[in-house]
């Protein structure tokens, strides 16, 4: 009886179908590490670092805010780890609701989160090429997580940064149209590139088994 009665007088036993699923999540080390890398980004972001290039002097500078804010990105997409991520890909439509509205208040929050941390220092013209990377981080990561798996999730990125911090300069004539993250923050390659990204990653992010067999079913109607 006294058992029974604790577990009932226990207000911070998960008993909601949202409180259940963010119980697996890590939810707080994810915001916790979206606060520590907006400080960190505040504090030396604007310190540059030589990086190997394809260049013709063999190196480039990069500003470490650069380096962090791809980091900072792909940690809300790590929520979707879970140790029943095999069941959660066959979920129902409820747990998928669950899952996506998880994904955009996260995302969103720590979105805000990171920018208002790292603006109190950097210029706003950086803080906006953050805003738009950040864009397109969100659907690497996305992409990679749909296709390998959610602990994954970081791998595209991180080769797409690797490449970047590779060949995309073209040494004193800035950067190539394609480097995103380091484009300035009116142009309109660098924002078309990074919507473009968003959707591709949202759109591997929606196509779970069923909904993929419900494509086919309409792409080719006679099979089953």
């Amino acid at each position: 009886m006294a058992v029974t009665a604790s577990r009932r007088a226990d207000p911070a036993a998960p008993t909601s179908p949202l409180r259940l699923y963010l119980a697996v999540r890590p939810t707080r080390s994810i915001l916790a590490g979206t606060v520590l890398l907006g400080a960190l980004t505040a504090w030396v972001g604007q310190v540059q670092t030589p990086l190997p290039s394809a260049a013709q002097d063999g190196s480039t500078l990069v500003p470490i805010w650069r380096l962090i804010a791809m980091a900072a990105a792909i940690l809300p997409i790590l929520a979707l780890t879970s140790p029943l991520a095999d069941l959660e890909a066959l979920a129902t439509r409820r747990l998928r609701t669950m899952q996506r509205r998880c994904l955009a208040s996260l995302g969103t929050g720590c979105a805000l989160l990171y920018l208002a941390i790292s603006a109190t220092t950097l210029p706003p013209a950086v803080t906006a090429v953050i805003a738009r990377s950040w864009l397109a981080w969100s659907g690497l990561a996305l992409l990679a997580g749909a296709c390998l798996g959610w602990r994954l999730a970081w791998t595209l990125p991180a080769a797409t940064a690797v490449t970047f911090q590779y060949w995309g300069t073209k040494g004193s004539q800035g950067y190539h149209w394609w480097e995103f993250s380091a484009r300035p923050y009116d142009d309109p390659y660098s924002l078309l590139l990074s919507l473009t990204l968003l959707t591709a990653g949202l759109t591997a992010y929606a196509a779970t088994p069923w909904r993929r067999h419900h494509w086919r079913r309409h792409l080719h109607p006679g099979s089953r």
